[in-house]
């Protein structure tokens, strides 16, 4: 027994014997793999062998990209509504027609807010139409068109023919006095919103009679008319808002006047009209005069000159303006306009045809050599234009904007 408790003593002091540490420099270190980040290509044997199999049906599916839906080319339609109604203001009333006649949004949008266009005097299905319904809207009117037509129609459309007198607006216009006119312009107009009025179209159908230039009588009954209609329209306030103005007149030339009361003014139209047999003292001191001032007092970038009809008198026309941009003229070669206008960039000239070789009808022109026009000198002098417009591109389409001035 007591040998065995010695022996159990000595395990126990065995077991407690420390054992002695190593230093970090006696520590063997063993190496540790990394995996390396190159990556390395297979080589050809091996391909077939390790290739990964197709994916799944069903994980194809999953992983497969929906395609997005096709964008829509942009168009009028997808602009803004701010956008689209500063792009209506950029156009003509024949041209916002066209566009209203479309599609449904354009027809509501043009067609349903304003009036676009109407004949004045009234036309005869206007009225028809006025009568039909108990009530009607006066939306904007854009344009008034007075075309003086000699068209003829039933005064009374409902009564038989033998107790209706026929008519037409051209007969109504040189039939009645000026006070009558007057109190027809007034009656007709209130019925109509003019305070977005932009185009004013004067000129009548026709100016010539079986071949021959309006007499002086009817210029006289247009110019009275058209003069009513102006006044009744300034008289509105509302030739401000007027781009766009077409009218016929003769050595009066009414419109002088007016053309202060148009800032807007785009598009000036003359159409001139005048007796054959002018005396040389209303020649130059009233129709030259009078036709130089509207000249100079438009406002509008594109100035449009049509001669029907004109005493020939050899006197510059001299047309000064600071607005001007393009000049179009069509008329004889006997015109003689001297343009002086800093910003006129084009010259578009329409010189008269005739079937025969007489075309030309320069001043002091032989009778064999008038079957071509004198191009820089009939109707406009190039040597003026060259002298007294400095920014010229264009002249009769030919560009000269590179010839130093």
């Amino acid at each position: 027994m007591p040998r065995h408790l010695d022996l159990l003593k000595l395990g126990r002091v065995i077991d407690e014997v420390p054992t002695p540490k190593k230093s970090p420099r006696q520590q063997m270190t063993t190496p540790v793999l990394r995996r390396s980040s190159r990556k390395r290509s297979m080589p050809p044997a091996f391909s077939s062998v390790f290739t990964s199999p197709p994916p799944s049906a069903k994980k194809s599916r999953k992983n497969a990209k929906v395609p997005s839906p096709p964008v829509a080319p942009p168009t009028l339609l997808t602009l803004p509504y701010c956008a689209i109604s500063r792009l209506l203001l950029c156009l003509d009333v024949a041209s916002l027609e066209n566009l209203s006649a479309t599609c449904y949004y354009f027809d509501q949008l043009i067609a349903g807010k304003f009036l676009l266009a109407l004949h004045f005097p009234f036309p005869v299905g206007f009225i028809k139409e006025v009568m039909a319904d108990n009530c009607f809207e006066k939306k904007p009117l854009l344009k008034i068109s007075c075309k003086k037509s000699w068209e003829n129609f039933q005064t009374i459309p409902d009564l038989p023919g033998d107790l209706s007198e026929s008519s037409s607006t051209h007969k109504l216009i040189i039939g009645n006095s000026p006070d009558m006119m007057d109190y027809l312009v007034f009656s007709q107009m209130s019925l109509l919103s003019l305070h977005k009025l932009r185009e004013l179209d004067l000129v009548p159908d026709s100016v010539r009679i079986d071949g021959r230039v309006l007499g002086h009588r009817i210029m006289d009954s247009y110019s009275n008319f058209d003069c009513s209609l102006l006044r009744h329209i300034s008289s509105l306030g509302s030739l401000s808002c007027v781009t766009r103005l077409d009218v016929l007149v003769d050595h009066n030339l009414h419109l002088e006047q007016y053309m202060v009361q148009m800032p807007n003014l785009l598009e000036l139209g003359l159409s001139i009209l005048t007796r054959g047999s002018l005396s040389k003292h209303v020649y130059m001191n009233e129709y030259i005069p009078r036709l130089e001032a509207v000249v100079a007092a438009s406002k509008a970038p594109v100035l449009k000159v049509t001669v029907v009809a004109e005493r020939r008198r050899l006197v510059y026309k001299v047309f000064k303006n600071n607005y001007v941009e393009k000049l179009v003229l069509t008329g004889p070669c006997t015109f003689n306009v001297f343009p002086v206008m800093e910003r006129l960039k084009e010259v578009e000239v329409n010189l008269e045809t005739s079937v025969l070789d007489n075309n030309c009808t320069y001043w002091k022109s032989r009778i064999d050599d008038r079957g071509l026009h004198r191009a820089g000198l009939c109707c406009v002098n190039i040597g003026a234009v060259y002298e007294n417009c400095p920014n010229l591109e264009r002249f009769m389409g030919v560009e000269v904007a590179m010839v130093s001035h």
